[in-house]
């Protein structure tokens, strides 16, 4: 049974103000961005995106969640498709900095506001992280990865792979998707070596 044309309306009009944040925040910051400016840019009262988003990290909230859900739907439509639980972690980790990539000082401060206790987004990264550690612990039982190590080990260091790519990569920006993805391989390929069963 498909959606109603109300709750269509209303998933656009959330999508809308999650776009209109998101670029609102990177262009002007997170602190320098009102919710009057969001709401100009969705094109709606400022009492309809507080009606969706009660408060600036809500924002950052749904943000991510749009992310770990369109993460989780690419797994699911490609389970078929690609082959092997390694590959699919790969694809997700992928899909983790290609997103980053289009909101790049955005994406660095969730991700910060992610390990800090006293944050709205804390831990909110561990639906995304489960998912990881599922894939890892098939991988391992299709002996792609070594099964005398933790799983949680190669999870720490996939998502330290990720981790390199918002801290530690320079003029992202600049790169071509392709370019992207094939430093990406180095770099995860690299890291993870010697938990791949030879």
């Amino acid at each position: 049974m498909g959606t109603s044309r109300r709750e269509q309306n209303k998933t656009n009009v959330r999508q809308g103000i999650l776009k209109a944040s998101r670029k609102l925040f990177t262009a002007n910051g997170y602190d320098n961005t009102m919710m009057k400016d969001i709401a100009a840019k969705a094109g709606v009262s400022k009492a309809t995106v507080y009606n969706y988003f009660p408060n600036k990290e809500s924002l950052l909230i749904g943000i991510e969640q749009e992310l770990i859900l369109q993460i989780i739907d690419m797994v699911e439509n490609n389970a078929g498709k690609i082959k092997g639980s390694e590959a699919m972690l790969r694809k997700v980790l992928e899909t983790m900095v290609e997103a980053s990539a289009e909101y790049w000082d955005l994406a660095k401060y969730i991700t910060y506001l992610n390990s800090c206790e006293g944050s709205a987004l804390y831990a909110a990264r561990l639906p995304l992280e489960n998912l990881i550690r599922e894939l890892i612990k098939a991988a391992q039982a299709e002996g792609a990865f070594k099964s005398d190590i933790e799983s949680d080990r190669i999870a720490d260091i996939i998502m330290g792979v990720f981790l390199i790519t918002l801290f530690q990569w320079e003029h992202i920006e600049l790169y071509t998707s392709r370019q992207l993805k094939n430093k990406l391989n180095k770099t995860y390929k690299s890291a993870i070596a010697n938990c791949f069963n030879t």
